[in-house]
């Protein structure tokens, strides 16, 4: 029962948990006011049918005990946590890092929260990255999946849990999401075509890891090009990176004169491979010419500055957060969002200049 002091005993006792816990809660309002914690919440939030005494009884209580909303509790009652999972490979380097810039850039503005994952390559971080994500009840995850990634079993239970998925950099051919990457394939062409156009025939090609779709769209687009320039591919020219000795094999066929380009599955396997290149006694790019894919600040800090396919890889990352949020907001949409963004060929000092 109120008294005349203008409190009842249980008026006080919340007071002194409030003291001591430091934080009012929307109980709190309601015990005080007599009313219904759903009043209190439809009271602040403005939503809802209620009196305006109520209402304005609510908002001034709030005011004096300095009531500030938990984010967290809000956006579950809307069945929305406003928290993003993303799943890279590593974003020390400049590509990932810039990749990671876009779609921070995109949540930002849209008020989601990003909660960054790096599995480094390895398929149990990965599966356990995306499990704890999901234990988190994220909105959506953006994933660029492990070298080693076969089963992609932890991606389905997200999507039969009804959270969306988008892929970047690399995808998932057994799995229907939505994807980001880079066209890669016409950037291998363009590479080819500059490094025959300078005078090149014996071109080899450094591989990248077979398991990525990004190394077999490479590799397929140095065989491509080759085929269109009359150029007879020779497997002896292929070395793959994940090989300890494709240096050794390399040097083989550079004293042999068995080489005169050499095209990378990206820009820090070409500076490894001008280091094997002038270790053999070669001039670059006069002897040998080297081409690298991504347009990584090494490119510039070499010597010679490399010639390299430019991947747009901060707007990669955010197309990929459009197209996550894009999904959230539309969950009945059933169609899928695919994209590949244009690369183009940066010319510097590792190739020579071009043949009119």
């Amino acid at each position: 029962m109120r008294g005349a002091t203008g409190f009842t005993f249980v008026s006080f006792i919340l007071k002194v948990v409030r003291m001591i816990r430091g934080r009012v809660k929307i109980t709190d309002i309601a015990h005080e006011l007599g009313v219904s914690t759903s009043t209190v919440s439809r009271a602040l939030s403005n939503e809802g049918r209620i009196s305006e005494k109520t209402r304005t009884s609510v908002v001034e209580l709030a005011k004096k005990w300095g009531y500030k909303p938990n984010p967290f509790a809000i956006n579950l009652l809307k069945k929305q946590s406003k928290n993003i999972g993303l799943v890279l490979p590593e974003f020390t380097h400049h590509y990932f890092s810039k990749v990671l810039s876009g779609i921070n850039k995109v949540m930002d503005e849209k008020g989601y929260h990003l909660f960054v994952n790096v599995h480094e390559g390895r398929l149990e971080q990965e599966v356990k990255a995306v499990n704890i994500l999901n234990d988190m009840r994220v909105d959506g995850i953006i994933a660029s999946h492990a070298r080693a990634t076969s089963d992609f079993s932890h991606y389905l239970d997200l999507i039969e849990d009804d959270v969306p998925v988008v892929f970047l950099d690399r995808i998932c051919e057994d799995l229907d999401t939505s994807y980001v990457v880079t066209d890669d394939f016409p950037g291998c062409l363009k590479a080819i075509d500059h490094l025959v156009e300078t005078g090149h025939r014996k071109i080899a090609h450094v591989a990248g890891p077979e398991g990525l779709s990004t190394g077999f769209v490479r590799l397929t687009g140095y065989k491509e090009g080759l085929k269109v320039h009359g150029l007879e591919f020779e497997e002896r020219r292929v070395l793959a990176s994940e090989s300890a000795e494709w240096k050794e094999k390399l040097s083989a066929l550079m004293h042999a004169e068995e080489v005169d380009a050499v095209f990378c599955f990206n820009d820090y396997l070409a500076f490894e491979t001008v280091e094997v290149i002038k270790s053999c006694g070669k001039r670059i790019p006069d002897e040998v010419a080297v081409v690298g894919f991504a347009d990584e600040p090494v490119a510039t800090f070499m010597t010679p500055k490399l010639t390299t396919i430019m991947q747009p890889a901060e707007q990669m990352g955010r197309r990929a957060a459009e197209m996550l949020i894009w999904h959230i907001e539309n969950p009945d949409e059933m169609d899928f969002l695919c994209e590949s963004l244009p690369t183009e060929l940066v010319m510097r000092e590792s190739t020579r200049k071009w043949v009119h």
